[in-house]
């Protein structure tokens, strides 16, 4: 078995959606394509921990990763087409599809300041379709398919159906289905799976091309010794294949969310229908397990949203004056966490689970946490010393145990937040930096390099940067609680080629590497 990570290695990493990537064929989505060149600058860059968000398969036109279609499917969107096999070695095709990426419209997605994954996915598809016309079931390549959808036949039906199925119904909800599919009879699943298997075999076969392709990029990435860092969400959207498969599992008459803490004052609802812990903990936990499992094959470390939620779940019933957790009594919620974490870590095997523990956090969390080797979150702008809750606390104070960062997914960027922060606050960090009082300057070169070292030389092991950060750019991937193209369609501005051919990302490539060896983190 591949050794266990270590997770007290210390580390310099990067965070970016694979979508927000470019180079210079894309369709106007990042793919798997796009990941061995950046791979290769992360390392001259002395980054040697790439983090993704959740790569799970969504609804045509969304863009937002905690709302997928299903736990285990993965979005075929990241598939790169020029090595699909069918297109790859079918001349007329990849002739065809040649010429289409000089077409005006994939000029256009590429060029595009956005992610617009409805038209991507759109073209993608088109050529999808093309290749699995090509495609012999019967042929040894059809054997590892078949193989694939055997190995995978616990989620991969139910997905394959549900997606078809919602097609279908025109992405209507799953509740308003007729009755005998909404309810999942026998009688009533057979016959759909028959009346739509040809494009539930579809369905399964582009899963099989993006889970393949996927195993490759792990190999690419272990041969420049960088990790794969991704993520389990805590909830599903109701309209989801695991939902709909598993509807036993959920409470309906709540959903999901957080209460009221430092970042929200009124708490935060996710609208996410609610877990029965207590029957799936009593059914051993079978779905997470695979879920985990599932991780495992896919990522070296993987991040646990929403730690304190095994432990206790924060319900909004509608109608109720109050909302409140799912259970109660610190002993019982220690232990329901302390039971599922333990899980994590026997299930995932060589690869490391991480807890994102942000937020309102019971001091028991952490002490499970690190009972278990599982390393939390240090947000630096976050860290406050307790004894003068007004000064930031130097990141050199952190545990080992820890990952620390700048910001995360739904933050603003380091650039934005130092010009939104108040004057005293923005001097206050400034001098924690410096080891003085200073007055802060602009965010310039000078004082993003000097809050990079300062961040880089922290006690965590663990050193993960949102990619905007490491180059000191502004735009941000999502804004929480908006609505708008502006969430989740985050495209750099260059593409992975020119951060190790042009100038001033050569010039930010030097630094990080500089950075990376002083503070003992170049991998």
């Amino acid at each position: 078995m591949k050794p266990r990570v270590d997770v007290l290695k210390r580390r310099a990493g990067v965070m970016l959606p694979l979508s927000s990537l470019r180079h210079e064929f894309d369709c106007g989505i990042g793919d798997v394509s796009c990941l061995p060149a950046f791979f290769d600058w992360m390392k001259a860059a002395g980054l040697s921990v790439y983090q993704v968000l959740p790569l799970n398969d969504l609804a045509p036109a969304d863009s937002c990763p905690y709302t997928a279609l299903s736990a285990f499917a993965l979005d075929w969107a990241y598939i790169s087409l020029r090595d699909v096999p069918e297109i790859r070695d079918n001349a007329a095709l990849l002739g065809e599809f040649e010429h289409a990426l000089r077409s005006k419209q994939a000029e256009r997605l590429r060029k595009s300041r956005r992610v617009r994954f409805k038209e991507a996915r759109e073209f993608k598809r088109h050529w999808l379709e093309a290749a699995f016309r090509s495609f012999d079931p019967g042929s040894p390549r059809g054997a590892s398919w078949r193989a694939f959808c055997e190995e995978n036949a616990g989620w991969l039906r139910d997905y394959a159906l549900f997606r078809a199925l919602k097609e279908s119904f025109a992405w209507s909800t799953w509740t308003s289905w007729p009755e005998g599919l909404k309810l999942r009879s026998p009688d009533a699943l057979a016959k759909a799976a028959l009346e739509h298997q040809p494009k539930v075999g579809f369905l399964q076969y582009l899963q099989w091309l993006v889970q393949e392709q996927w195993a490759d990029v792990r190999k690419e990435a272990a041969a420049r010794g960088i990790l794969l860092y991704g993520d389990i969400p805590f909830g599903l959207s109701q309209e989801s294949a695991d939902v709909w498969a598993r509807q036993e599992d959920f409470d309906f008459s709540a959903t999901m969310g957080a209460p009221p803490d430092q970042y929200s004052e009124t708490g935060q609802a996710w609208g996410l229908p609610a877990y029965r812990w207590e029957k799936m903990e009593n059914e051993g936990h079978a779905w997470w397990r695979a879920r985990v499992r599932q991780a495992a094959r896919l990522y070296d470390l993987f991040r646990l949203d929403h730690a304190v939620g095994y432990f206790r779940t924060w319900l909004i019933r509608e109608g109720s004056e109050e909302n409140g957790f799912d259970n109660s009594g610190e002993e019982v919620q220690q232990a329901r966490g302390e039971r599922f974490f333990r899980m994590t870590v026997e299930e995932g095997g060589a690869s490391r689970p991480i807890g994102e523990d942000l937020g309102l956090i019971p001091p028991f969390v952490h002490e499970v946490l690190d009972g278990l080797d599982i390393p939390g979150y240090k947000v630096s702008r976050w860290e406050m010393l307790e004894e003068e809750p007004e000064l930031f606390k130097d990141p050199k104070d952190f545990a080992p145990l820890s990952l620390a960062t700048t910001g995360n997914h739904d933050t603003s960027t380091l650039a934005v937040w130092w010009a939104e922060l108040e004057p005293e606050q923005r001097d206050a960090y400034w001098s924690m930096v410096r080891g003085e009082a200073e007055p802060a300057p602009r965010f310039g070169a000078k004082a993003h390099a000097a809050i990079l070292d300062k961040i880089y030389h922290s006690g965590s092991a663990l050193m993960i940067l949102p990619f905007q950060d490491l180059l000191a750019s502004r735009e941000r991937i999502n804004v929480p609680g908006t609505v708008g193209e502006h969430n989740w369609t985050y495209r750099t501005s260059m593409t992975v080629g020119q951060l190790r051919s042009e100038p001033r990302f050569i010039r930010k490539t030097l630094l990080l590497k500089k950075l990376a060896e002083c503070s003992s983190r170049a991998g």
